[in-house]
This record gives structure tokens, sequence and C-alpha cells, in this order.
């Protein structure tokens, strides 16, 4: 039997690695005093509307960072060297993924060992991914936005 829960995370490559990104309250607030606005308006203008600022989008990445576990110096490094390689949707889905986990948070269900196993799954036939359903579909809807293929190094080749 399994059981439901709402995740307010998601794990996204980014960078050099795949990294996991969260926003607590704690950081939220820092979010809201950074880009001069609260969680709700920036939730409208990445998430809604496109009427986001640049530091929108990477101050969402930046805290997601750092509420992911990342300390926050190397946090800041890591932004800093991908900052000005990367084209604004590549940061706006990053963002839209991790202001929709903070926000709306998706199911996530908690299986039992013998669920989880490679043969039962082929045999229901789903997906057998290691990733977590709820991270899987957050990285989809992160590069679903995503105009074209582009290097992480900021050379444009794919």
């Amino acid at each position: 039997m399994s059981t439901k829960y709402r995740s307010c995370e998601v794990t996204l490559e980014f960078a050099d690695a795949d990294y996991l990104f969260r926003l607590p309250l704690k950081r939220i607030a820092e979010l809201e005093e950074r880009c001069s606005a609260p969680i709700g308006t920036l939730w409208k203008r990445v998430c809604l509307t496109g009427d986001y600022k640049g530091n929108d989008l990477i101050e969402t990445v930046r805290l997601g960072l750092i509420g992911g576990g990342m300390d926050a110096q190397e946090a800041r490094k890591l932004i800093e060297r991908y900052c000005d390689q990367w084209p604004l949707a590549e940061w706006h889905s990053h963002a839209l993924a991790i202001l929709g986990a903070c926000v709306e948070g998706y199911e996530v269900a908690e299986t039992t060992p013998e669920a989880d196993s490679p043969k039962k799954q082929k045999a229901a036939g789903t997906d057998t991914s290691t990733s977590p359903p709820a991270t899987r579909s957050a990285s989809k809807k992160a590069s679903a936005r995503k105009p074209s293929k582009t290097s992480r190094s900021g050379s444009g080749k794919a």
C-alpha cells in the first residue's frame, strides 16, 4: 500500500550536476526582500504572466540551492560562474520549477519496498526510472520551456 504526500523540493540539472532546490520560509523571506515583491507576486511574474525581472530568476535559483542544502558561498560562486553564460529562458525554466515546487508542490507516492522492485514495475507497465515521479515531472516542466538545446558551458554548441 502506498501513502501520498506533498513535496516542495525538486532536483534539477543545473550547471555541472544535479542539485536539490527548495525554498523554505526563511529563503522565501530573503527572496521577497531581494526581489522587492511578495512571493505571490513573484509566482505571478515568473510562472503566470512572464513579467519577471532577471533578478527574480537568478535569486530564485540561488536561494533554491541554499534551501536545498548548499553552502551560501558555494551557491553564489556557482551562480556567478554560469550567470552570464545562459540565456534567460534557461534561468526561467529553473525558476519556474523551483517556484512551482515551493508554491504548488506536487504529489509524491511513498511506496513500499516491494512496489519499487523493477520486476513489479515492469509487470505493471510503469516507468522503471530511478528518479521519483515528481522530480521527473518537474524536470520535464522545466525543460519543456527551453527553446533549444545549448551546452552548459555557454558556447552555444549542443
